[in-house]
Order: C-alpha cells, then sequence, then structure tokens
C-alpha cells in the first residue's frame, strides 16, 4: 500500500509528509478494506498537518480527511454487502484517504450512487454536508428566506448557494474578488457584493430594506462581522464554519444584547459524530444523488498521483485557485 503520512507536526509539508510503502492491511472484524479512487486535499488537511486544526496529529500520522473508493474486503462483523460497493469515507483525521488503499471501520463509510463521478463523491463528506446542515440545523428556512454568507466561492459556500436555490432560499454572497462573483452569480447567487469599504452600506443597499434570517461567517476577526450583521434580523444567528484568518469571530456588543443575534458554530466532526446513522445515510445518499444529477458540485483544478503530493499540496495551497486538487492514486495530472 502506498499512502502520504506526517512525520512532524508544523513546517514545511516537502519536509514532514512523506510518501510510504506499507504492506500492513489487517482488517479487523469490524473494518473495511477500501481501494481509493479519489481523495480531495481540503483547508484543513493542510492545517492538520501544522498542528492548527480542531484535531491534533499523532505522529506518525496517516493524512487525508475524506474520499470515495470501493470495498475489496469485509470484516467478519462489518456488513458484507459493502464487499462490491461504492462508498464514500466520513472524514476522522485518523484513517488516512491519501493512499491507494486504506482499512477503515465500517462505520465511517457509507454505500453511496453508483451512478456519480467519482471526483465529485470524493468532496462529499465534509463541504456539501457542512452546507447541508447549515441550511437545516439552525433556522427553520423557507422560501424566500434570505440568509447572507462571506467566503462564498469556497467549496462550502457554492455547496450553500445551490442547495438554497433548490429550495427557493435567497443568498446574498460576499466575495473577495470579481472573478469569484462571477462565478458565484452562474451558480445562482441572487445578490453578489465585493469585499472593500463601506460593505455594510452596500450590503444594505443591495438588500434594499430586505434583512438576514442567518449569516454564515468564515472570515474570522471582528471588521466583517460587524459590517454584515447589520443586516441580520433581530433574533437571527451568526454561524462560524471556518476562519481563514485565523481570528474568532466578534460580534457588535448592541447586536449580542440589544438585538438577541446569536453567534454559533459548526464542526463537521462533532455533526458526523452526533447525527444518527440513519439520518448520516439518509442526507448523504440524498447528496450523492443530488451529484449524480448534477445539480451540486464543484469545480476541479487538478488531479496527482500520490507520488506528486509535493506538487499537490503546493497547488492546494495557493489562495486564487478556480477548484479543488484531489489526489487520485491510479490516474495522470490533469
Amino acid at each position: 500500500m502506498s499512502h502520504l503520512f506526517l512525520t512532524a507536526v508544523g513546517g514545511d509539508p516537502n519536509e514532514t509528509v512523506q510518501l510510504d510503502q506499507d504492506s500492513n492491511l489487517t482488517v479487523g472484524a469490524e473494518d473495511v478494506l477500501v481501494a481509493v479512487d479519489a481523495a480531495p486535499v481540503n483547508p484543513a488537511d493542510l492545517l492538520f498537518t501544522l498542528g492548527w486544526f480542531g484535531v491534533y496529529p499523532q505522529v506518525p500520522n496517516a493524512l487525508g480527511a475524506e474520499g470515495t473508493g470501493r470495498v475489496l474486503q469485509a470484516g467478519g462483523a462489518a456488513d458484507p454487502n459493502l464487499v462490491g460497493r461504492r462508498v464514500i469515507i466520513l472524514p476522522t483525521f485518523v484513517q488516512g484517504t491519501w493512499a491507494d488503499k486504506v482499512v477503515v471501520p465500517a462505520r465511517n463509510v457509507i454505500a453511496v450512487t453508483e451512478k456519480a463521478d467519482p471526483l465529485q463523491l470524493a468532496m462529499l463528506p465534509v463541504n456539501p454536508a457542512t452546507a447541508y446542515a447549515l441550511l437545516n440545523d439552525y433556522a427553520d428556512l423557507k422560501p424566500g428566506d434570505w440568509i447572507g454568507l462571506n467566503l462564498a466561492n469556497s467549496g462550502v459556500g457554492q455547496y450553500v448557494i445551490a442547495l438554497a436555490k433548490r429550495r427557493g432560499i435567497r443568498t446574498l454572497a460576499v466575495v473577495r474578488r470579481e472573478e469569484a462573483a462571477k462565478r458565484v452569480r452562474e451558480l445562482g447567487a441572487d445578490l453578489v457584493v465585493i469585499e472593500g469599504a463601506d460593505l455594510g452600506d452596500r450590503v444594505a443597499e443591495a438588500l434594499g430594506g430586505k434583512q438576514l434570517r442567518l449569516l454564515f461567517e468564515g472570515a474570522g476577526g471582528p471588521e466583517q462581522v460587524g459590517e454584515l450583521i447589520r443586516s441580520v434580523e433581530a433574533g437571527g444567528s451568526v454561524v462560524t464554519f471556518s476562519a481563514v484568518t485565523g481570528q474568532s469571530p466578534v460580534m457588535p456588543l448592541g447586536d449580542l444584547i440589544y438585538r438577541g443575534i446569536s453567534l454559533r458554530a459548526f464542526f463537521i466532526l462533532n455533526w458526523i459524530r452526533d447525527t444518527p446513522r440513519p439520518e448520516l445515510e439518509r442526507i448523504y445518499n440524498e447528496l450523492a444523488d443530488l451529484v449524480a444529477e448534477g445539480a451540486i458540485g464543484a469545480a476541479v483544478e487538478a488531479t496527482y498521483r500520490l507520488d506528486q503530493y509535493r506538487e499537490a499540496l503546493a497547488h492546494a495551497g495557493q489562495q486564487e485557485r478556480s477548484g479543488k486538487v484531489l489526489f487520485t492514486p491510479d490516474r495522470q495530472t490533469a
């Protein structure tokens, strides 16, 4: 088995990430052996290598949080019907998906449709599920309701816009540059505003008196939250799902106390842990079917073999990519 693993926390990934050949593929009673077809490189993976994520590496630590593949073998206590099935691998940051084969507990895989693009299925466990939870777990949103989100061209943002559009929920998208604005308009965002001076005034003007029931916040820091929260309705919520600046979101005291706006948070590992298994299977299969229909998806900029990991990690770390970077063990670079 070829797999990528972390040898030390922090530092240059070229020095702390290595490719290893490991023949130890012992399948325990409750495990399955999966041949990996594709696994994305997410910002969370890069933060994990630096020790800046919600889970701390136990080096040496296999890398890769999510992916898709086909079950080759099932342990004696695992469902034998999984053998031969296409599955998605749920993120744990323990069993690494940046591999050609991986042994994982059967509880960490979910069988999905054969009709969807494996590259898109590989990205299903984290970003689409996050978008689904943001739209369903924090308010009873109805057609015509407005939500706002920054980092709107991120993976999560793209899925939020697509899923919201299907339900008739209106979206105000905030992005950093015009190129990203074009992309989110194509996805179906109702209003798009570019970051910059007087952001709060421009957002309020674009909304024309309408208010946001929810604001999905991924930038972190006090400035943007303070600007955007002015358009959140009294009793609404700001839900943070990321912090690309590394700063905590800060809410103005008046909005917190006098208008009753709450600050809440989402973390995918907690959601997977706390969601009952039948509900997880229902949600992920619903999302996989939407992928198969072409209703949701994320742009792919490049794929790499495992032995091209230095190029892949450098590419994934670029700030202004137009799509995702994935490992595909048996394919050439796109």
